[in-house]
């Protein structure tokens, strides 16, 4: 199951279609909450144990049992023991927000670009039984974009570190196992270290790779 909490998602359908989460095909395995009263978390809560994603509105506004607004104290500390609790299942979670600056590594995203990529997170799902979240920041073609995204990862790397340091470097080495392999880490290097080039001629190299 996917968790579903956002406190916008009334005015949702005014910026993308999203009437196919009312399908029982996609309600089954994604349920939303909207307006979160006090009362609704203990509920919530006993659904984590199933929950195999979990998504939030970074700024939820949770409300008192009457449907009023928590005050900024309370929410906070209401939200922020909510997540607390996910955070202790190890449950993944994706946070999103207008505006927020999409980066897969903090799974953070904005949040129309959450929703563009939301069904088909849910069709994979439905598919393979299996919740992939690279779908939600890379779409259907994740995983050629996650390919790329490591790749440029490791250019930064290049360029500012040390040839003598790229055997050890994690983040070299990743992105090496995916543009070369048929070749050990120690093979690639060794090949630009034999062939003596410098770090332009390898960036523009990788480049040539991936063009």
């Amino acid at each position: 199951m996917i968790i579903l909490v956002d406190d916008t998602f009334i005015d949702r359908h005014k910026y993308q279609d999203v009437n196919y989460l009312k399908d029982a095909k996609y309600s089954d395995v994604c349920t939303i909450y909207t307006i979160v009263k006090t009362i609704d978390l203990a509920p919530l809560v006993k659904q984590l144990p199933s929950c195999q994603l979990f998504c939030n509105h970074k700024t939820l506004q949770l409300y008192n049992t009457e449907g009023k607004a928590l005050n900024i104290e309370d929410n906070s500390k209401n939200r922020e023991a909510l997540i607390n609790i996910v955070t202790q299942l190890n449950l993944p979670r994706v946070e999103f927000s207008r505006g927020l600056e999409t980066n897969y590594e903090s799974k953070k995203i904005d949040k129309d670009l959450f929703y563009s990529n939301l069904k088909p997170l849910l069709d994979h799902f439905i598919i393979n039984n299996f919740v992939e979240p690279k779908i939600l920041f890379w779409g259907e073609s994740f995983k050629e974009k996650e390919r790329l995204f490591f790749i440029q990862k490791m250019m930064i790397e290049i360029r500012i570190s040390d040839l003598e340091n790229f055997k050890t470097n994690s983040v070299i080495k990743e992105g090496l196992d995916i543009l070369y392999p048929h070749l050990t880490n120690e093979q690639a290097i060794d090949r630009w270290v034999n062939n003596q080039l410098d770090k332009n001629q390898i960036v523009q190299e990788i480049n040539n790779q991936i063009e």
